[in-house]
């Protein structure tokens, strides 16, 4: 037979089961996105804000819908497709549609969690795909034929192909001054190390080994960080730079320049002015609309071409956790069948 207390400790046991719960589903959102990169974070605020001005745009006004589960009450699988149909009508990158609709569809799964939408709503909204590179191609070509744009903004659709001959220019001391040699630096870094901008950004003389002649540096889209060996150009561009223009042993190492082009010390690069910068060095060898994303894409490239360079090595190069995206890369043959021997004699 129970007794009084423990039916007593029962009870208290179910409300503060229930209590946790309820907190638990208010900071469903929250509990979620500390676990994201910031620049993860970032995006899913801009898909969200997105979403929230095509509902606006159909007379529905919402909350918050980045921070508040309670905002989603009354959105269905069905305003999720219907977004889904508007971007492409408004001329968003194929890209950028399935990466919007992926965001709405997480977040919908989110506040199914905290009971705002039905069970049956996920059921409906897991028929939302996105669209294959096939379906994205042919998509495209309908909505050109429409006269329908296929991308908003000045983005390139394709990276920017830059010759080896261009490359080693790039990353060669154009002239004996402070500027030339970090540009160097600067240059190796992103076409030999595939560094993205945002890690350029926050790199550290104190992450820098010069005894066993390696980098340390973290990479904010991923929340990893890595370790490259420093060799040939990268490694003579950054000794000559260090002796010379940053002698500093602790902070920023890839210092900002004014407009006479000396460094300021103490100052770094932000990425707009390393995307400025890399633009105007591409022009001067001929190469219009250069990106650091582009040397990133040249260094996978080229790193992808190298029968010696295994999938697993090209990931750990470029920091990538999903191998899809360091796949896209590989191209080891001029033919397909270049990697199989069968029916060879």
């Amino acid at each position: 037979m129970e007794t009084l207390a423990t039916i007593q400790d029962t009870t208290m046991l179910a409300d503060f089961g229930e209590r946790a719960n309820e907190a638990a589903l208010r900071a469903v959102f929250s509990l979620y996105q500390e676990r994201r990169p910031i620049n993860t974070q970032r995006s899913q605020r801009a898909a969200l804000f997105l979403f929230a001005g095509f509902l606006q745009s159909a007379g529905i006004q919402v909350g918050n819908l980045y921070t508040d589960p309670a905002a989603w009450e009354g959105i269905t699988w069905g305003l999720a497709q219907a977004f889904q149909k508007w971007l492409i009508q408004n001329s968003y990158s194929m890209k950028t549609v399935n990466d919007r609709v992926s965001v709405v569809k997480v977040y919908m799964a989110l506040v199914n969690q905290a009971g705002v939408i039905a069970d049956s709503e996920i059921l409906k909204l897991r028929g939302l795909r996105g669209y294959t590179r096939k379906e994205a191609k042919d998509t495209d070509a309908i909505r050109e034929a429409h006269g329908i744009a296929t991308r908003k903004g000045a983005k390139k659709s394709n990276a920017t192909i830059i010759s080896d001959e261009q490359v080693q220019a790039l990353c060669q001391i154009q002239s004996n001054t402070p500027q030339a040699r970090r540009d160097a630096l600067l240059m190796c870094l992103l076409l030999d190390h595939g560094m993205r901008v945002s890690e350029v950004t926050l790199l550290r003389i104190e992450n820098i080994d010069l005894v066993q002649r390696q980098i340390t540096f973290y990479r904010p889209k991923t929340g990893r960080t890595s370790r490259h060996n420093l060799r040939g150009r990268a490694w003579n561009c950054l000794t000559e730079y260090l002796a010379k223009d940053n002698r500093s042993e602790r902070g920023v190492l890839i210092l900002s320049s004014c407009k006479t082009g000396a460094l300021v010390q103490g100052k770094d690069m932000t990425i707009r002015a390393i995307n400025q910068r890399v633009r105007k060095l591409g022009i001067a060898e001929g190469l219009k609309n250069l990106s650091p994303h582009d040397c990133r894409h040249y260094g996978a490239t080229k790193a992808g071409n190298d029968p010696d360079v295994s999938l697993a090595g090209l990931m750990a190069w470029g920091g990538w956790s999903n191998p899809h995206s360091a796949a896209h890369y590989i191209n080891h043959g001029s033919a397909d069948n270049d990697g199989v021997n069968l029916g060879m004699e």
